[in-house]
């Protein structure tokens, strides 16, 4: 291990991306901090931090001190670092309301687990009032997200007491509180716009964008577009996330076009891959997939920022963030009134429930957490746990891995998205470098040509 990567600064290769194997990207996770440096000067740096883990450095007046004060940083910075050890400091909760969908997708996480059941009111009041609390300290910022599980607005009683108790407690207790909803936007009335716009709710529609698409992956095309419609017309400016699959993957900037023209108001869309043990099988063909995602996302991302959309993905999202994990693990809510780590897991016909939960309510009303249990899952999928990510620059952000992903894929599936993800967040690094030289009205190609020329 280098002198850098011990002080995990990690020196990227830039011979593919810029065909020159003389420069090189700097990256500090920790510190947050992306630095273009040739050989000589990523040679100096180095030695500069060798001395002053020596302790012999002299930083003022050095020229390279500045730069290594901008890559070294005290580990888990407290604005990036959301670590959770004890379930009372979760400061987002998630509620499934029931297991009851009128969609049948194809790359449903939860399939195994439907049935007709619904989260009992008295289960829900219970949970809000535990989450809720006055007595915390930490923070006075709350969130909630009611997901499926099944689909929300089919609950829509329980749904509309949920907005309206959890209301009334944030503000009896002075907490400000950020709503979120999470839908396939297929039964959307007039009724619920108003009442998501009165509670400031976000509405976030989960569609393929794509007619013929989301009529393959998911149904009810004129239904989702009506219901993004109406939630347009109710001032509630709704986000989409569409799954990206082998059908699709291909068509990110046509999803970009047909947004920007059909639905004009949606100004935050998320592009994500699809999560499937079945899809996935083959190491070549999962390779060629995740390539092509990376290559066709980042197209489809520069188009949407002429358009004004804020086209996101997890990783680019964990690039902001410093984690052992690559969740906090969650505060879910389950329909059966337990709590689980992952609202992937849910149900109790689904592989890993009574694993993942560590909480339930009584027969009393009271919810009752076991603090040890989920220390114990929160200690597992982290970058102490998996060999591959000891060396990995891109360890602090990804954390190991979605615990849903790695249980489900094999080990050389999980290598190949493994490789895939640092391929995918250099190309990310690389374009927020370009962002950077922008802002100061030049490009990383002239900064290049005039600091570092070839001959």
């Amino acid at each position: 291990m280098s002198v850098l990567s011990e002080k995990n600064i990690y020196k990227l290769s830039l011979i593919e991306e810029l065909g020159r194997n003389d420069l090189f990207l700097l990256y500090a996770p920790l510190a947050g901090s992306i630095v273009l440096a040739s050989a000589a000067e990523t040679e100096a740096i180095e030695n500069e931090v060798a001395r002053c883990e020596k302790g012999d450095c002299e930083m003022e007046g050095d020229e390279w001190a500045g730069i290594v004060d901008a890559l070294v940083a005290d580990p888990f910075r407290s604005s990036n670092n959301s670590k959770v050890t004890d379930p009372a400091d979760f400061l987002r909760m998630y509620i499934l309301p029931n297991y009851i969908c009128n969609f049948a997708c194809s790359y449903c996480f939860s399939a195994r687990g439907r049935s007709d059941k619904a989260l009992r009111q008295e289960h829900l009041k219970a949970a809000l009032d535990y989450f809720i609390n006055p007595r915390r300290t930490a923070s006075r910022r709350l969130a909630l997200t009611y997901l499926g599980g099944g689909e929300p607005t089919l609950s829509w009683n329980l749904l509309r007491f949920g907005l309206e108790y959890a209301g009334q407690l944030a503000e009896t207790h002075n907490f400000e509180l950020l709503t979120t909803i999470v839908t396939n936007g297929s039964r959307i009335t007039r009724e619920m716009v108003k009442t998501f716009s009165r509670h400031r709710v976000r509405v976030r529609v989960s569609f393929e964008i794509l007619e013929d698409i989301q009529r393959k992956q998911r149904g009810a095309y004129e239904a989702v577009c009506r219901g993004l419609d109406l939630l347009s017309q109710g001032d509630v400016k709704p986000m989409v996330r569409s799954m990206i699959t082998p059908d699709n993957v291909c068509l990110m900037p046509q999803m970009i076009e047909t947004l920007h023209r059909r639905f004009p108001y949606v100004k935050e869309a998320l592009f994500d891959p699809i999560i499937s043990a079945d899809i996935f099988r083959e190491a070549e063909f999962t390779q060629m997939f995740y390539d092509t995602y990376s290559h066709v996302f980042l197209q489809a991302r520069a188009l949407a920022a002429s358009y004004g959309i804020n086209l996101k993905c997890a990783p680019l999202r964990n690039l902001d963030m410093v984690v052992e994990r690559y969740c906090t693990g969650e505060f879910c809510l389950t329909p059966e009134g337990t709590i689980t780590i992952c609202h992937q897991v849910s149900a109790p016909n689904e592989t890993g429930y009574a694993h993942c939960v560590y909480g339930q309510i009584d027969e009393s009303g009271s919810l009752i957490v076991d603090c040890q249990k989920f220390q114990a899952l929160v200690a597992e999928h982290t970058i102490y746990t998996r060999p591959a990510c000891k060396d990995c620059y891109i360890k602090w952000n990804c954390g190991g891995g979605c615990m849903m992903q790695n249980n489900q894929y094999t080990e050389q599936i999980r290598d190949v998205i493994c490789k895939s993800t640092r391929t995918f967040s250099k190309a990310l690094l690389l374009e927020r470098l370009r962002e950077q030289f922008a802002a100061e009205e030049q490009t990383l190609e002239s900064y290049i040509q005039q600091n570092y020329p070839l001959c």
